[in-house]
């Protein structure tokens, strides 16, 4: 009986305790990548996976190092998605294609000749300078051999100092990235594929 009880009252325990925490601030603006247009033309199917990332790079919140080396959350401003959900939009935006030669996402579950594995190393702010790096790996559709790799790196500098104007140098500094990696994609992935038997 006594069990019951408590079980009946669990809820609106809980529903009491959730109440009273603070809600978090809203954002004063929201930033996004795209969308991008498509500059590069494919010569094969490729799969293109959301990138992996540290939880300070893969969130919504924006990041900026302060002179101790430390990070921190900038107030005021946060991405209108997951910033690797962003990059992963905004490559497939880039890429485009059609027919047999397209750039799909993982979640599609089509079967491509290529497969692109990256991740975020870097993608913060200092100061006025926005960072950004991101490793990338193609590999092969089938055999998941590896075709290439590379690393690209680049920065942005905001118009000043204010919250506003160094997101919208990260944007940039993203999608220069982004386009980079793009860049990679339509000059590695070509058809056959290596060892796709």
């Amino acid at each position: 009986m006594i069990r019951t009880v408590s079980l009946a009252l669990a809820p609106v325990l809980l529903a009491a305790c959730v109440s009273v925490l603070p809600k978090p601030p809203a954002p004063d603006a929201l930033y996004r990548f795209g969308p991008m247009e498509q500059t590069h033309r494919l010569d094969a199917s490729i799969t293109i996976r959301e990138p992996e990332a540290s939880r300070v790079f893969s969130g919504r919140a924006l990041a900026a190092e302060d002179e101790t080396g430390a990070l921190r959350l900038l107030r005021g401003v946060e991405w209108t998605d997951s910033a690797t959900r962003m990059m992963q939009v905004a490559l497939l935006d880039m890429l485009g294609g059609a027919g047999r030669n397209a750039a799909v996402a993982t979640e599609s579950g089509a079967p491509a000749d290529f497969e692109l594995v990256w991740r975020v190393s870097d993608f913060t702010l200092s100061g006025t300078t926005a960072r950004c790096q991101l490793d990338a790996t193609l590999l092969a559709g089938r055999s998941r051999a590896v075709v290439s790799q590379t690393s690209v790196a680049t920065t942005a500098i905001a118009l000043d100092g204010s919250n506003g104007a160094r997101a919208r140098a990260l944007t940039d500094a993203g999608r220069a990235c982004v386009s980079e990696v793009g860049a990679f994609v339509a000059d590695q992935a070509r058809v056959p594929a290596p060892d796709t038997k």
